[in-house]
């Protein structure tokens, strides 16, 4: 078969396959939502090219979520129809959380390990590594939960590593930005006056330059250089973002407020605003960045694709969200039912809820807190961290 033959293979669409898919989607909704109550589950269980960032942005606009098809679920989703345990994850992979009764992963066949009594948890980019947080210290441990290095300082959070090598590790701590190397030696301030807003690495070349990106108290995006200090580029003060998102390659900066969805270049140059449906608290871009999803008014999960927007999930209390490594799944966590929902959004549609989450992730049992999401990793590999 020659390449050419390939290339048209790889990019034909079926006629009318949006509304193929979206049709699809009807059809799982009713079908759920219809059968007998007694019918029983059987237990199964970085962001890419610029002009697809560019996309699911504009998808925002072009349709409201409150307006579109594919709705799955009304109110109590899974209640009485979801698994009693996380019996296996619907993708490979694996979950990192966190909250009051510590740090906690989650591997693709249920199994739970806690890594120690720490609030907050990171990935590395291979998932050979945690870095971990919890009052006046930070540390990185392996997944069985084994320290490697720790430091003590005042108040710390929101530790992120550096992609694609984890040679460094920014994080907050008292209203300040510091960096340390991933080896745990070198540890340094960056900036003061700093939000409480997980920063973000530019994605690069292994051994740099490194570049980060973190919000003032001010509201201010600003880019600087992790080594020296030196200020790249930033913003006007504006809307408080919750969250900033790089491309994987490096080529855009995606900058998600409560109410407001904006795009950078890599030298500073607003490439979009928008409007969002919804008032967001959380939000995550699919590993192809051409798909974003959002949490809008603590009642809904709307997914933008392609330029539609669709609500793939609603009830009174979802939270967070996180995309499987994948692309092909989407974890909503769901507090006030005390489970996580999986939905399938790319291929058939599918849903896999689990109840009892609060309890699964409880060193005595009971239920406790219930546990922030830290992500879904990649299975690990690689020389680097």
């Amino acid at each position: 078969m020659s390449a050419e033959t390939k290339r048209r293979l790889r990019e034909f669409r079926a006629p009318d396959e949006i509304g193929a898919e979206n049709r699809a989607w009807d059809v799982l909704r009713s079908a759920y939502l219809e059968r007998e109550r007694h019918a029983a589950r059987r237990p199964r269980w970085r962001l890419a090219a610029a002009p697809a960032l560019a996309v699911v942005v504009a998808a925002l606009v072009l349709s409201p979520a409150g307006a579109t098809v594919g709705r799955l679920i009304k109110q109590a989703l899974g209640e009485k129809h979801a698994a009693p345990a996380l019996f296996a994850l619907p993708s490979p992979g694996r979950l990192l959380v966190s909250g009051p009764d510590g740090a906690w992963t989650a591997a693709a066949d249920g199994s739970v390990r806690r890594l120690g009594p720490w609030q907050q948890a990171s990935w590395s980019p291979h998932g050979l590594f945690v870095a971990v947080a919890s009052g006046d210290r930070l540390a990185a441990v392996d997944p069985l939960g084994t320290i490697r290095w720790a430091l003590a300082r005042p108040a710390v959070s929101d530790p992120r590593w550096y992609s694609p090598s984890g040679y460094r590790v920014a994080y907050l701590s008292a209203g300040t930005l510091r960096v340390v190397t991933g080896h745990g030696t070198g540890d340094r301030l960056l900036a003061t006056g700093v939000a409480r807003v997980a920063p973000a690495w530019r994605p690069g070349a292994a051994l740099g330059p490194y570049e980060l990106a973190y919000v003032t108290a001010r509201g201010r995006v600003v880019v600087r250089d992790g080594d020296t200090g030196r200020i790249l580029w930033s913003t006007p003060p504006g809307p408080r973002p919750f969250e900033l998102t790089w491309s994987a390659d490096g080529r855009r900066l995606l900058v998600l407020s409560r109410h407001q969805a904006r795009t950078y270049s890599a030298s500073g140059a607003l490439s979009s605003r928008t409007t969002l449906p919804g008032a967001a608290s959380d939000g995550a871009l699919a590993p192809d960045a051409r798909k974003l999803a959002l949490v809008l008014g603590g009642r809904e999960v709307a997914v933008a694709s392609g330029g539609q927007t669709r609500q793939v999930l609603a009830g009174a209390g979802v939270k967070a969200v996180s995309w499987s490594p994948d692309g092909r799944w989407l974890l909503v966590t769901w507090p006030a039912a005390n489970q996580w929902v999986f939905v399938r959004v790319t291929g058939a549609p599918r849903i896999e809820a689990v109840s009892r989450i609060s309890e699964q992730f409880s060193s005595g049992g009971a239920a406790q807190a219930f546990p922030e999401l830290d992500g879904w990793c990649c299975t690990a590999g690689g020389a680097a961290g």
